[in-house]
């Protein structure tokens, strides 16, 4: 199976990052939980991009566990561009 590369957005980097921060305040350990769902759906997007849905024509929806967020992401050739990691309210 082809392998990708992940490429983060600086927006969404720094949106991540915020939201760790913010759950660490709400409770001692939860943001470096939140940060470790983030990334195994990240590795899942990696590993098989085709497996989550589309959202329109070229954007694809990966859902975090156990956290309202999702990344949304496109498929280049030879990357993935994720394009934001935003909130998603369930």
């Amino acid at each position: 199976m082809k392998s990708y590369k992940l490429i983060i957005n600086p927006f969404a980097e720094i949106e991540i990052k915020e939201a760790k921060n913010w759950y660490d305040l709400q409770k001692d350990s939860l943001g470096e939980e939140y940060f470790q769902e983030i990334k195994k759906t990240a590795i899942r997007i990696q590993e098989n991009p085709f497996q989550f849905p589309k959202i329109n024509k070229k954007i694809r929806k990966a859902v975090v566990s156990r956290f309202p967020f999702s990344i949304y992401f496109y498929i280049d050739e030879l990357t993935i561009n994720q394009c934001i990691c935003c909130i998603s309210h369930k």
